[in-house]
């Protein structure tokens, strides 16, 4: 058993007040400190001095005098500016950049389209611009960004180095966390974007509070990645849910190079959109689609156990119909008396970028707040929903 010692303490003691200020808005007294986290006042001001000293946290401006008519006590509060968190995806014809302050609320977001065939440096250049923008829109200056994330296409080796991606093999080699790092002076990683999406699942869609999760892309193609213990599952090669890499495997009968499609109409969106509507052709296609991708995916879900199956990509924004389908189908195939919640994703297109988010949470912890291993908090959107899409 670990014994616990000096350094693991001044952690544990700094993640609790970290943790009261985090869950208030409003300014707190030491005393109010020590008595929610139940740690001696000495320890709690020892504690807020260093925060206040990286300038994570702030004395509030001062209040009217006390009730005993003597000096007012120093009230204190997060100041969630003072560092920022961006989530990227760097898909192959788009970029979105989301930022977020210290509490998890996206403050800005910036989109922009890949056009072309741009080399790796100008796809570079493209992200790099429209961080800038997301940084200028936030209102903060741009050395406030200290962690970041990218999210791509492809497998990524132990090196962080992108090692093979179909999509957008131009950067196959190129060290994008560097070079993202040294543009901007702050802690950067990539991942890949599907499993990004799996991870936004715990943090703010459909998966919140629940560990072992099996997350389903559907869209021009279809894409697994698994969370087990709410942590992305590599495996040993860090290839674990590519299935499509299987040497003459196919999803449907019509699919070319792992591409779906279609025979009455031009995606899976419009054929669904007709079958919701009643067109009897579109509704016995989805039907033959599901039947199709079911087994496969029935025999990945027997494998990995999960507790909830969580349906993400175009399709799933199409409606009910579809994921109702699916669900019946996949617990007709499953024989057993306990089987995996499916469920549609919330989160629209925002998934891998939600998920970078929070990996640069978990990941730039040190570089956010002076303390290792943080918890990731709730990734909260803007009341009026701009930075959802």
């Amino acid at each position: 058993m670990h014994q616990l010692g000096p350094a693991d303490i001044r952690r544990s003691n700094a993640l609790a007040c970290l943790s009261a200020l985090r869950a208030t808005e409003a300014p707190v007294t030491i005393s109010e400190l020590a008595s929610v986290t139940e740690l001696s006042r000495p320890t709690v001001e020892a504690v807020v001095a260093g925060f206040e000293r990286r300038g994570t946290v702030v004395a509030a401006a001062a209040s009217a005098g006390s009730s005993a008519g003597g000096r007012p006590a120093r009230r204190y509060i997060l100041d969630e500016m003072s560092a920022l968190v961006a989530g990227i995806d760097a898909g192959p014809r788009n970029v979105r950049v989301l930022i977020s302050d210290l509490r998890g609320r996206v403050v800005s977001r910036a989109d922009a389209t890949v056009r072309g065939t741009p080399t790796a440096v100008e796809r570079l250049d493209v992200v790099t611009d429209t961080v800038r923008q997301a940084l200028a829109a936030s209102g903060a200056a741009p050395d406030r960004l200290q962690a970041s994330c990218t999210a791509v296409s492809g497998i990524i080796g132990d090196d962080g180095r992108l090692v093979d991606s179909f999509a957008v093999p131009e950067w196959n080699g190129t060290p994008i966390a560097k070079e993202v790092a040294r543009r901007f002076d702050c802690e950067s990683l990539i991942e890949n974007d599907i499993k990004l999406a799996a991870y936004a699942e715990h943090h703010m869609g459909a998966a919140r509070g629940i560990e072992d999760i099996l997350f389903i892309q559907i869209g021009n193609r279809i894409s697994l990645s698994q969370t087990f213990g709410g942590q992305i599952f590599q495996g040993a090669h860090r290839s674990a849910g590519e299935v499509g890499s299987l040497r003459g495997m196919r999803w449907t009968r019509t699919s070319v190079k792992g591409n779906l499609t279609w025979r009455t109409g031009p995606s899976g969106e419009h054929v669904l959109a007709a079958a919701s509507a009643g067109d009897a052709e579109a509704l016995e296609e989805v039907r033959e689609f599901v039947t199709e991708i079911a087994p496969l995916l029935s025999t990945v879900a027997l494998v990995v156990d999960p507790a909830r199956i969580v349906i993400g990509g175009g399709l799933s924004r199409a409606g009910e119909l579809f994921v109702d389908m699916l669900r019946d189908e996949i617990h007709r195939l499953i024989v057993l008396p306990a089987q995996p919640e499916v469920l549609a994703s919330p989160l629209g297109s925002i998934g891998s970028a939600a998920g970078a988010l929070a990996l640069a949470f978990q990941r730039g912890s040190q570089r956010l707040f002076g303390i290792p291993d943080v918890p990731v908090p709730a990734i909260t959107m803007p009341a009026d929903g701009q930075a959802v899409a």
